[in-house]
């Protein structure tokens, strides 16, 4: 038998707090060994693409087995033993949250000590997950906003700041957010690098988005170059996927083997003297979706919430 959770019952179990701390102990459990996944792969159709990946979890003994093709995006939850299929979630909103929720937990252990400033380059819609991850770990006390359309940076400063309490400004180019910001997110969809790294703070993290593929392209080679230390959420999914650091580790500006997972610095902390130019490289792994839909669908059993069920698939 096997419980169906909808999109919008998702929102109701769970939000961003709760989604951060689960990231948080999923990094530590990573650390202690307690998890093995499979870095996403894709199968391209006529028109369409499927992107699969999966997780599993020593003391959940679940596997997660995430696929989505365009707006079809689910996980399913297996059981590790007895392999019946314990739940299907609609991953639309989880995946973004998730997401926002990994930026979060990065800015509470790399980003710079007492970290106020908050710069967003790319305004969208997973934009809105990465403000509310970060001001949920950090203090912020001003959001600066850079996109290449007026209108959409108006537009999303006028939703964020009934969400977020700050000091929200709009800015015309892309030096000033690098200027202001403490903490830099860049969550595009753009195959050209957008920030170019010339006008960061001595002391900053710099958070990469967007550039999940091979063939996206968000920072530049200039900025990783200024960068004195790399982290990402997983090193063999950034070896696959994250078009900005193979094309740096190909050129020799940046080495795989000098490049942090996430979950040691969770586990340990960061080195001391701390390193002033972090950069954070988020990739979207299995293991984030495993934390979020276990966290789910315990939610669900414990509220009782009405699921529809399915006894034969």
């Amino acid at each position: 038998m096997a419980l169906i959770i909808s999109e919008p019952q998702t929102r109701k179990l769970i939000g961003m707090p709760q989604a951060v701390a689960q990231l948080d102990k999923m990094f530590r459990d990573r650390a202690a060994g307690k998890m093995r996944s499979v870095p996403r792969r894709r199968l391209k159709g006529s028109e369409k693409q499927l992107n699969m990946m999966a997780a599993w979890h020593q003391d959940m003994d679940l596997i997660c087995l995430r696929a989505y093709a365009a707006d079809a995006n689910t996980i399913t939850l297996y059981h590790g033993r007895k392999g019946g299929i314990q739940a299907i979630i609609d991953m639309s909103y989880l995946s973004s949250l998730r997401t926002g929720a990994a930026t979060g937990v990065a800015a509470k252990y790399l980003a710079p000590q007492n970290s106020k400033v908050l710069g967003i380059i790319g305004p969208g819609w997973q934009a809105t997950f990465q403000v509310e991850a970060v001001a949920e770990t950090c203090p912020i006390e001003q959001v600066v906003v850079w996109g290449r359309t007026p209108k959409r940076r108006k537009d999303f400063i006028k939703q964020m700041s009934k969400v977020v309490k700050a000091d929200w400004r709009e800015v015309d180019t892309v030096d000033e957010v690098e200027a202001a910001s403490d903490i830099l997110v860049v969550s595009t969809d753009s195959s050209t690098p957008v920030a170019t790294g010339s006008a960061l703070k001595d002391e900053v993290l710099v958070a990469s988005i967007g550039a999940n593929a091979t063939v996206k392209h968000e920072v530049s080679n200039n900025l990783i170059r200024r960068m004195d230390l790399i982290v990402t959420d997983d090193t063999a999914a950034a070896k696959a996927d994250s078009g900005d650091l193979v094309e740096a580790c190909q050129t020799r500006i940046a080495r795989w083997e000098d490049i942090l997972p996430l979950e040691k610095i969770v586990a340990e902390g960061v080195s001391q003297p701390r390193p002033k130019r972090i950069f954070f490289q988020s990739n979207g792994i299995a293991d984030e979706d495993l934390a979020v839909g276990k966290f789910v669908l315990d939610q669900a059993k414990r509220k009782k919430m009405k699921l529809r069920n399915v006894t034969e698939i």
